[in-house]
């Protein structure tokens, strides 16, 4: 009888070890598979994402076409302008065409000195021909600011319905509107924190793009006053129901900047002038 006692607590013991195992070998199972799901769900976002990329405008569609027009510059002889270099490749091969001596200038905009890719929202006000692209970029870009290679800022004005901004990143219609903003951003992001100095800016989005192209005349007793006159003082959030544009997709909405706009003078004529609490 003892002997069965023995066996049969033996059994028992078994029994439980056994449920035990089967208890550990399912949590094991249930773990593999919620991290089976896991690397599906990341590799399935991942490879979306790179169908956008192909789909849209990696780096090379900017730089590959920008090597092939210096390439030309280099055997004509003419001048060149890039517009919109958002990428760290265009900008080190305009840096060496003008080690060369070859006649380029070119631009960026607000937009790809102040944004990286890990900044994007899922919204059309973010969708723009070049995209917003690496933090990589963003500090080439900066860099070619600093030493001379990039020329000017732009704004690359581009106003478009809600409609047309209604598709997200995927189906917006490329495009934001920049006028109302380009000062006071880069005024904000870059001038106040020390990066450029007030002169240097000046010179990115007046001084430099007038005398490429002959716009205008400088600051001179009896020349037509084309200025604006901007309060560097002024405190306020950017709000697209305050732009003029009829445009309102911007990336830079809510954004507290420094620099309010309130004055604009065209061949000595007032063109737009501030009234009380206008934006500007």
């Amino acid at each position: 009888e003892a002997y069965r006692d023995r066996l049969a607590v033996a059994r028992d013991l078994t029994e439980e070890s056994l449920e035990a195992r089967r208890a550990e070998v399912q949590q094991l199972l249930d773990r593999l598979r919620d991290r089976e799901a896991s690397i599906r769900a990341r590799t399935a976002r991942r490879y979306r994402q790179s169908l956008r990329i192909l789909r849209g405008n990696p780096s090379a569609s900017e730089w590959k076409q920008v090597e092939r027009d210096l390439a030309l510059v280099e055997e004509t002889g003419c001048a060149y302008h890039v517009c919109h270099v958002s990428t760290k490749e265009s900008v080190e091969l305009i840096r060496q065409a003008k080690a060369k001596g070859l006649d380029v200038t070119c631009e960026t905009t607000p937009h790809y000195l102040v944004f990286n890719d890990t900044m994007l929202q899922e919204d059309g006000r973010f969708k723009m021909n070049p995209p917003i692209r690496s933090e990589a970029d963003r500090q080439a870009l900066l860099a070619g600011i600093q030493d001379g290679t990039v020329d000017m800022v732009a704004t690359d004005h581009a106003p478009h319905t809600a409609e047309e901004k209604a598709g997200g990143l995927e189906k917006s219609l490329n495009g934001i509107v920049g006028l109302e903003t380009a000062f006071p951003v880069l005024y904000t992001q870059l001038v106040r924190p020390g990066i450029l100095t007030l002169a240097q800016l000046v010179d990115l989005m007046h001084t430099n793009p007038a005398k490429r192209f002959g716009l205008g005349g400088g600051l001179e007793v009896g020349a037509p006053a084309d200025l604006t006159v901007f309060d560097l003082d002024a405190c306020y959030t950017i709000r697209p129901e305050d732009f003029l544009s009829q445009g309102k997709s911007s990336p830079f909405t809510g954004q507290t900047v420094y620099g309010k706009c309130l004055l604009t003078l065209s061949g000595g004529t007032i063109a737009w002038q501030a009234k009380g609490g206008d934006q500007g």
